[in-house]
């Protein structure tokens, strides 16, 4: 398996994890700013970008992958999908730090679970992906940037974003949608003793407020930062008091 990994900058080494159906060309407002203070290692997650699908793609598969070709003890970040792999990650290997944006450990809801996305929604709104990828990718990336400052703007530069890269393989697509359906890391939140940031922005319309809110009394060292007037995507409207909040926390 052929994962694509670019590394930019000096420092300690930093990973960082993008979301479901896109590559990670996706950080281009915040990767200069962060790169001046830390080694970036962005991930595009298998079957996405240039990186080649996985035979077997699970959540499990998908965190082992990138944790064998990341250095050891590094900071993890990820974003909407990719915080559930970085959460991975740090339950299967030593993570320094771990920062999740607009995540949540457990995407839909189930009887025990509100906070979710609800399943009709996710079925709904997923179940085009594979006849009709852009259509798709459009109406998420309209979902992602709701409620944030600059909403059609932010749309248009994530779609524009998006063509710098190949299309994701359907399989990868289709994987990665199921580690959506079915990752429920509730039961593990508990144990893991990272030293966590969670940033979410007080109007997200994807992963909603409440789960960060869960995570931060759930996770045993964990903050939580709320960026009021942003959406799915703070390091997109907010890209200079992301890095901040992000490199204070990881260098304190």
């Amino acid at each position: 398996m052929s994962l694509y990994i670019e590394k930019i900058g000096q420092g300690e080494p930093l990973v960082m994890i993008h979301g479901w159906g896109m590559h990670s060309g996706m950080w281009m407002q915040t990767r200069d700013l962060l790169s001046m203070r830390f080694e970036l290692h962005l991930v595009d997650l298998p079957g996405m970008g240039y990186s080649k699908n996985l035979n077997v793609y699970n959540l499990h598969t998908v965190a082992e992958s990138i944790a064998e070709r990341v250095p050891a003890n590094a900071y993890v970040l990820g974003w909407s999908l990719g915080g559930l792999i970085a959460t991975k990650i740090a339950l299967i290997k030593p993570t320094r730090k771990l920062v999740l944006v607009g995540s949540t450990p457990c995407f839909v809801s189930r009887e025990d679970w509100q906070q979710g996305m609800p399943v009709d929604v996710f079925e709904s709104f997923f179940a085009s992906a594979i006849q009709d990828y852009q259509g798709t990718m459009n109406k998420l990336f309209a979902l992602v940037a709701m409620g944030g400052g600059n909403a059609r703007a932010t749309s248009k530069m994530l779609r524009e974003c998006l063509g710098l890269r190949p299309a994701p393989d359907q399989k990868g697509l289709l994987g990665a949608l199921d580690v959506l359906r079915t990752a429920d890391l509730r039961t593990d939140i508990p144990s893991l003793k990272t030293p966590t940031l969670l940033v979410h922005g007080s109007n997200d319309k994807l992963a909603s407020l409440s789960a960060a809110e869960w995570m931060a009394q759930a996770l045993p060292n964990a903050q939580l930062i709320v960026f009021p007037n942003a959406a799915h995507e703070p390091f997109i409207s907010h890209p200079e008091l992301f890095s901040q909040k992000v490199t204070e926390f990881l260098k304190a």
